[in-house]
C-alpha cells in the first residue's frame, strides 16, 4: 500500500488521501498532534488501486498534527499538516 498525498494541506473541514493498493484491506490512520499525543483514529477500508478517501478532520482543535498511516501494524507513512 502506497500513500501519495493529503490534500489540502491547511484543513478546515475534509481532507482527501490518494493511496494506491495492491489488494482489498484496512488503512489504520492515526493523527498525533504536536506533543505526540493522540487526538484521533480512523480506520478506512481500501479496494485494490488507486482511490482518493475522504477523511473529516472537522472535529480536531485548529493546530498542527501528524497523520501517521498503518496497514496492519506495518507503518507506510507520516503526513504533516495544519488545521485550521
Amino acid at each position: 500500500m502506497y500513500i501519495q498525498h493529503l490534500q489540502p494541506n491547511i484543513i478546515r473541514e475534509d481532507s482527501y488521501l490518494t493511496v494506491i493498493s495492491e489488494r482489498a484491506g484496512n488503512l489504520i490512520l492515526k493523527v498525533l498532534d504536536v506533543d505526540g499525543h493522540m487526538a484521533k483514529t480512523m480506520v478506512e477500508d481500501v479496494t485494490e488501486g488507486l482511490q482518493q478517501l475522504v477523511i473529516n478532520l472537522g472535529d480536531l482543535a485548529s493546530g498542527n498534527y501528524i497523520l501517521n498511516a498503518f496497514n496492519g501494524d506495518t507503518f507506510i507513512k507520516a503526513i504533516r499538516f495544519s488545521k485550521q
